[in-house]
Order: C-alpha cells, then sequence, then structure tokens
C-alpha cells in the first residue's frame, strides 16, 4: 500500500492510496487537500498505471516538481519527493516489518486457545431466532444476542466490502472494520503467493504512530490457513512455544486472533491482530465477527480480482483490436490450442513485413480540403485494414499514408508468407472497388514490397506509450523493396518470400537491385496472381 505523507502544522499525516486516482489541490473537493497559498485549487492528480504510479500537473499556476525538478507527468517511485507549489510531500511505500517466528519445529498450541471453525460460524449466523425466548437458557441468549451484533456489523460493510473496485480496496475496508469493532492494536493481511503459496502482508495497520515489528506465529498462521480454523490465543505469554526467550522475540504480545479468509472450500488468506495491552482482550463475539468478516472478504477479494481481471482484458482486447484480427485477439488473450499464452515481450521470430504506400496521394490531398483528406484516408485505411485482419495479420503501424503490417507475429504461423501474398493480391483488388466506389475524384493506388526474415518482434516504445512493432533488415528491406523498386499497381517481394511461396503464384524476375541502407543486392520479384488449379 503507497501514501503520500506530509507534515501540516508540525502534525505529520498521511494519505493512503486506496483508489486509482487521487486528486491534490487547495480546494476542499480534492482527496488530498492542501491549505497552502502556492497550491492551486486543482493541482495535481496522481493516477494508478500499468507502469506505475504516474503523477501529473493539472496547468497549476506553481507547478509541480519530481525529486526537484519541474514536470507536467512523471512516474513517482518510493521515497520520491512531490512538490506542489512550495508544499512538500512524500510518495512512500506503507510496510511496516512483518515476521513469522522460525518454521521449525512446529510447536503444539497453548491450551484454553480458542479454534474455531468458519463452518461453525457460518452455522450460527444461519440459524433461524427460537420463537420463545423464555425457554432460552443465558448461554442461548448469549449466543443469539452475539449472532445480532455480528449481523449487523456485517449487514453495515457487506455492501461496500462486495462492490470495492480492487483487492486493496478490500483489504483497507476490512481493516476499517477491523479498528471499528475489535480491540486492536496491530493487525495485518496476509495474501498467499500464487506459485509458492508462502504468506506475504498485503495490508497493515496500527494505532498511532507505532511502527513495531508485527510478530506471527508461523505455528498458528499455518493451521489457520491449512485447516481453514479461526484461533483465539487469550495470553501469548503462557503459550509454551515463547518460554526460555521467546515471549521477547513476540515483542510482549498478549492477546491474538488469526482467522482464515475462505471462500467456499479455499482459503484466500489471513486475518491477524494482536494487542500487548492486556491478557484476554478479544472474546468469542471477536473471533466469531473476525471469522465472518473473512468469509466476506474472501468474497470481496474474489470479485474485486475478477473485476479487476475483466478490466485488464477488456483494456487489453480495446489495444490488441487496433492491431489485430477480432480472431487473432481472442488467441492471444486466451491462449493457444494447448492453453499457452502467447508473449507481446520483445523476442525473434520469423515473420513477413508488408508495406503498401499511396502514389501521388500528397500532390491529390493539395486540392482537397483538410476534412475530406481525414475521410478519404481513413475510409481507405479501415478497408485496407480489414483485408490484413481477414487474413490474420497484424496492423503494425500507419506511417503516413503507408500501411505496415506483419504475417507471422504475435501468433506463429508456418503460412505467413502466404498470407501476406494472399492479403497483397486481395488489398489490390479491394482498392480497385473502393476507387468504383468513388467516381467522383481521382483513383488511389499503391505499391506493395513485402519481404520474408528474422525480426525483432515485440512491445516497443517508452515507459509512456509502448505499441507492437517489428524491427531488422527484413523489415528495412520490405519498405525499400515498396518505395524503390515496386511501380504503382506493382507487388514486389524478397527471394525468402519467394522461395516460401512454392509454386502457389506466379511471378516474374525482376533482377538483383541495389537499394539505399543495405550492402547486398536484393533479388526481386513481382507477383503477378494466383498459379490457378
Amino acid at each position: 500500500m503507497f501514501r503520500l505523507a506530509y507534515s501540516l502544522n508540525g502534525e505529520a499525516r498521511a494519505l493512503l492510496l486506496v483508489k486509482d486516482r487521487v486528486t491534490i489541490g487547495r480546494m476542499a473537493d480534492n482527496d488530498l487537500v492542501l491549505p497552502d497559498h502556492t497550491v492551486s485549487r486543482n493541482h495535481a492528480e496522481l493516477s494508478r498505471t500499468p507502469e506505475g504510479w504516474v503523477l501529473r500537473d493539472l496547468g497549476s499556476r506553481n507547478g509541480t516538481q519530481v525529486n526537484g525538478a519541474l514536470v507536467q507527468e512523471a512516474v513517482v517511485f518510493p521515497g520520491s519527493t512531490l512538490v506542489f507549489g512550495r508544499f512538500e510531500v512524500r510518495f512512500e511505500e506503507e510496510d511496516p516489518e512483518v515476521r513469522m517466528d522460525s518454521a521449525e519445529p512446529d510447536v503444539p498450541i497453548a491450551e484454553g486457545t480458542i479454534i474455531r471453525s468458519v463452518e461453525e460460524v457460518r452455522d450460527m449466523l444461519a440459524a433461524a431466532p427460537v420463537p420463545e425466548p423464555m425457554a432460552l437458557g443465558s448461554r442461548d441468549i448469549d449466543r443469539l444476542a452475539r449472532t445480532s451484533r455480528i449481523l449487523a456489523v456485517l449487514s453495515e460493510v457487506s455492501r461496500t466490502l462486495l462492490s470495492a473496485d480492487t483487492v486493496e480496496a478490500v483489504l483497507e475496508k476490512i481493516m476499517d472494520v477491523i479498528f471499528q469493532y475489535v480491540q486492536a492494536q496491530r493487525a495485518v493481511i496476509l495474501l498467499p503467493d500464487p506459485v509458492t503459496q508462502d504468506l506475504h502482508p498485503r495490508c497493515t495497520r496500527q494505532l498511532g504512530d507505532q511502527k513495531d515489528t508485527i510478530q506471527i506465529s508461523r505455528t498458528i498462521a499455518r493451521k489457520a490457513f491449512r485447516e481453514g480454523v479461526a484461533i483465539l490465543s487469550q495470553d501469548a505469554q503462557v503459550d509454551p512455544r515463547f518460554e526460555a526467550g521467546e515471549s521477547i522475540r513476540f515483542l510482549g504480545i498478549r492477546s491474538a486472533l488469526c482467522v482464515p479468509l475462505k471462500a467456499e472450500d479455499k482459503v484466500l488468506g489471513l486475518i491477524y491482530v494482536d494487542t500487548p495491552m492486556k491478557v484476554k482482550a478479544y472474546e468469542e463475539w471477536d473471533l466469531d465477527l473476525l471469522t465472518a468478516l473473512g468469509g466476506y472478504a474472501a468474497l470481496g477479494i474474489r470479485q474485486a480480482a475478477l473485476r479487476a481481471a475483466i478490466e485488464a482484458e477488456r483494456i487489453a482486447k480495446s489495444r490488441l483490436e487496433r492491431y489485430h484480427s477480432p480472431s487473432v485477439v481472442d488467441r492471444i488473450v486466451t491462449g493457444g490450442a494447448g492453453g499457452e499464452a502467447f508473449r507481446l515481450d520483445v523476442r525473434e521470430v520469423e515473420a513477413t513485413v508488408l508495406f503498401a504506400d499511396l502514389v501521388g496521394f500528397t500532390s491529390m490531398s493539395e486540392t482537397m480540403a483538410p476534412r475530406d483528406v481525414a475521410t478519404l484516408l481513413n475510409a481507405y485505411f479501415s478497408t485496407m485494414t480489414d483485408v490484413v485482419f481477414n487474413h490474420e495479420g497484424t496492423l503494425d503501424k500507419f506511417i503516413g499514408d503507408c500501411i505496415m503490417a506483419i504475417f507471422g507475429a504475435p501468433i506463429p504461423a508456418p503460412d505467413h508468407a502466404l498470407r501476406a501474398v494472399r492479403a497483397s493480391l486481395d488489398m489490390r483488388a479491394t482498392l480497385a472497388a473502393f476507387n468504383a466506389q468513388h467516381p467522383g475524384r481521382p483513383p488511389l493506388n499503391f505499391r506493395i514490397g513485402v519481404n520474408t526474415g528474422s525480426v525483432v518482434a515485440g512491445d516497443i516504445g517508452s515507459l509512456r506509450r509502448m505499441e507492437y512493432s517489428v524491427l531488422g533488415t527484413t523489415v528495412n528491406a520490405a519498405s525499400r523493396l515498396q518505395s524503390e523498386v515496386a511501380e504503382p499497381g506493382q507487388i514486389v517481394i524478397g527471394e525468402e518470400t519467394r522461395r516460401q511461396l512454392g509454386d502457389a503464384f506466379e511471378c516474374r524476375k525482376i533482377g538483383d537491385v541495389k537499394v539505399k541502407g543495405l550492402r547486398a543486392p536484393l533479388p526481386c520479384y513481382e507477383v503477378i496472381g494466383a498459379v490457378s488449379r
């Protein structure tokens, strides 16, 4: 969990970054209000992005600085000093030290420790009220009263807990409830590593300005996590685990609660709460409340994680759909036939690259209104992109009025050269139909260059902007085939592309052509058309 730490009137304060977007300024409608005349009304905003936390100035009068440098937008890291006007704020990661006691050996849990299964608490809360209270004993009345209090608390928090957008927001809400209803001095929520299943702290809180180390019994944590039971230790000091100096390592803890975050039959984490102040600080009511809360928290975590996954997939699909056909997008997002995920990180692959550049469009556009130029280009690009997608190609980018497409990446395709040439012929035929639909203007024409070989493919760019693209000599050669060899209306391919086509297409040898930027001459071929069979 991250926070913005600052000092106001000599008092240390901090704002926990629970939301994905936090506004900073002098007005009261900001998340972080800085009452300083050098701070603008709405000075800056801090947003959570895939690259990390990004600070953006909102046109402030006195500017925003990160580590002494004036910025309009910058990624911030733990330890960064942010200055708004002349008001200084620190961006920090709130992570008090949490330790487990020694892993081996497991030791007996102290006598008198209360252990309750999650199912017991669920059954208690689900039990219907008894209609004849006069027939109840004092123990039954206490139990019903405890149940009513727990249900009242859960009713109050369930809606906000289950509707939280992020796992962090769920954990912070749990902490709010713990410190409101339980006599907690310190609390930590631990979630397992998805691979190793080792428990790690994800959210911690302590009363006041305490910065004590939170020491957790591995024995208790292991039992609670593995068996899905809630544990109440009334007095840790008399626990046999802490004899012969172990109580010193336990930092004076007297009472402790450890409950699982359990949804259905799966434990998603643990809540650990303790106090060093007194013996028997917690009652069975606290144990039952925290156990029931753990169930709601587990559901909240699952729903938040599901929402995050859905949103991440939506963003990923939205981004990918600009460059890939719908079928390719589905395969990238869901994985291949064997369930493997297709990677967009930088790697070397064999692919075929296509460049299609309009001929004479610049001079044509000089006689057209800017709006008409944009309308025509948008229609042309949309039409040609559909053709590329129909052959499962990847739209790399538009370079002015030139289209760059890739076949064979990010999803491998053994017939990528065939796909690229089929797409080229299809683009040429589609362009003829496109021109026929617009008889009132000069017809568009293009040159196409296609080349096959090894490329470096992956997400390439800056921290701010990444795009899937390809680099290398193969790409440069394809560009040169289009710009320096192909005539208007021609489709020109390189030697390796020609070899991989076999006898599927009729090709005419142009010759070995020396082009700019490449030392060796390029063997070039013109594609005439597909061979009829």
